[in-house]
């Protein structure tokens, strides 16, 4: 892809400081460096260079650093890996002091290649490769080389020159399943995984006119553009995290006995589920266990005082059994229980409603516990209702419910890139978002996470406004309508309404829609209606760029 060989100079003025100080021998050094590759393939940046460090000379106890940094104007930064050419003794000094691990040391990035090299012989070539999560600012970013020596103390700056003004010469395209196909966009709305190009998706048009444009791939830029017209809020200060997990136990038990057997009829089974419970107290250090709370359930039949003894010791039992079996502090289980389960009950019957259900359902309502009410139950019907009970509805009742509380501390950005999939309950709006940020826009991937934001905070208005935002880069604008009829009455979601409107071809409402919106994203709002009116925009390159195309 590209063959131009750059040149660097180590700067002598720096080396005659190093002389003097560190005793630095070095003669006539230089580093050929080439960029020979640099694609986009799914969600990461790969890069190749070649670095001919044949001219380089080095004494025992200098180390000479070359890092390739990757940054545009607009503040994107990322350093890769260097490659390291070090004498002989300096190799041995950085390796132990890399074993040893001091932490007082600055955090860097781990070395692509540390070539040792003899005082008299030159270094190998080096084939370098790498790959690096891809996002937007990268396609115009800057490629350069930061070349830094170090003998006896710290690394000291020797210049940073540039490999590549620009890393990319024509825009990058983002490959994508679907062939490219002409289709006039009508009333309809734009199926899912077609996309509007930016450049034809904003002509100037009459308003209410319907707009003609080929749907194409989307390009870097173009998901860059709409990334500037779509709303992604922040979400507000969010409450403490905790994670509430609820199992429900049939336990059975030998004839007078309230103590857990497990090897009794079904037990071991369902004891089982006590391992799912407890889970994320071994996951990790994520969770702290804020409380266990077991509660026994006696079905309706017998006395009052009789199951109210019978469901309060099968609780204290089965919490005994909690903490000799599952290391649970027993300070952090309660326990308490339900002598009769009448809501149990009448839940039964509503939900599997048998010949009797009104009958029975009308006593529980208007008859107290103490005034009757399993007596009368016992009559209805000469009986036949009750018996059913007793065989169907009652065992199910006489059951143990465990509810676990876990507070789940703040995770940094790398732990929540790895718990998106895998326990996205524990994690938090921002956190999730900060997950996203792994991934490009516009990809399968970033559209993923934010889907998963909305699913687990259906309620929350800044998950589901941003999620349609998310799956609109893709084009998705059915899923996107489903997002924001759930918070259309919320004006923070009118600025993506608009553009919604205007992907689906509806000019006339997507200015309406802008023109609500400039009282809640004032600049955005009005950026968007300049887009629309073809009124430049100031310091919007991609527009203009655009429009210099046509």
């Amino acid at each position: 892809m590209m063959n131009t060989i750059y040149t660097f100079h180590v700067r002598y003025q720096c080396l005659a400081l190093l002389l003097f100080f560190s005793t630095l021998h070095a003669w006539g050094q230089e580093a050929r460096v080439s960029l020979t590759d640099a694609q986009v393939t799914g969600d990461s940046l790969f890069l190749s260079l070649k670095m001919d460090l044949s001219s380089i000379r080095l004494n025992s106890r200098t180390c000479l650093h070359f890092t390739p940094i990757l940054a545009n104007s607009r503040g994107g930064r990322v350093e890769l890996p260097p490659v390291l050419v070090s004498g002989r003794r300096r190799y041995r000094f950085d390796r132990r002091e890399w074993a040893l691990g001091d932490d007082s040391k600055v955090r860097r990035v781990q070395p692509y290649l540390i070539q040792p090299c003899k005082r008299h012989s030159a270094p190998r070539p080096v084939s370098y490769h790498v790959g690096v999560p891809y996002s937007v600012w990268m396609g115009d970013a800057a490629l350069l080389l930061r070349q830094e020596v170090k003998d006896c103390c710290d690394l000291q700056l020797l210049g940073v020159d540039t490999i590549s003004g620009r890393l990319f010469s024509e825009r990058v395209v983002v490959q994508r399943p679907e062939p490219v196909r002409q289709l006039v966009a009508t009333q309809q709305p734009v199926s899912a995984q077609q996309s509007i190009s930016v450049q034809q998706a904003l002509p100037v048009q009459p308003a209410g006119a319907q707009l003609v444009a080929p749907f194409v791939t989307y390009s870097a830029r173009d998901v860059e553009l709409y990334v500037s017209m779509l709303s992604f809020l922040e979400p507000t200060v969010e409450p403490a995290k905790k994670l509430d997990e609820k199992e429900v136990f049939h336990i059975d038990y030998p004839l007078g006995s309230d103590n857990v057997s497990p090897d009794y009829h079904n037990n071991r089974a369902e004891l089982q589920k006590l391992d799912s419970l407890l889970s994320p107290l071994s996951a990790g250090n994520y969770s702290s266990l804020e409380y266990v709370r077991v509660c026994g359930y006696a079905s309706p039949d017998g006395t009052y005082i009789d199951n109210e003894r019978l469901a309060g010791s099968r609780a204290r039992f089965f919490a005994s059994y909690i903490y000799s079996n599952c290391g649970i502090p027993r300070s952090r289980i309660e326990t308490t229980c339900v002598a009769e389960d009448w809501e149990g009950l009448s839940v039964l019957l509503q939900s599997e409603q048998p010949p009797y259900a009104d009958a029975a359902l009308s006593i529980i309502r208007n008859v107290g516990i103490f005034n009757g009410r399993e007596k009368q139950l016992m009559e209805l019907r000469g009986g036949a209702p009750y018996r059913d009970m007793l065989r169907h509805f009652f065992p199910r009742l006489r059951r143990l419910e465990v509810s676990v509380r876990w507070n789940i501390r703040a995770v940094s950005v790398g732990e929540a890139y790895q718990l998106i999939y895998t326990h996205p309950e524990w994690l938090s709006l921002s956190e999730m978002y900060a997950a996203a940020r792994y991934y490009r826009p516009g990809t399968e991937q970033y559209r993923e996470v934010y889907e998963i934001a909305a699913y687990r905070f259906p309620e929350d208005v800044v998950a589901n406004i941003n999620a349609s935002s998310a799956v609109m880069l893709t084009g998705d604008t059915k899923s996107a309508r489903a997002y924001l009829q759930r918070v259309e009455s919320d004006p923070r979601s009118w600025n993506n309404l608009g553009v919604l409107a205007l992907m689906e071809g509806h000019a006339g409402e997507a200015e309406k829609w802008f023109r609500k919106a400039v009282g809640i994203e004032p600049q955005k709002a009005r950026q968007n209606l300049q887009r629309l009116q073809g009124i430049p925009v100031a310091n919007d390159r991609e527009l203009q760029d655009k429009r210099g195309e046509r």
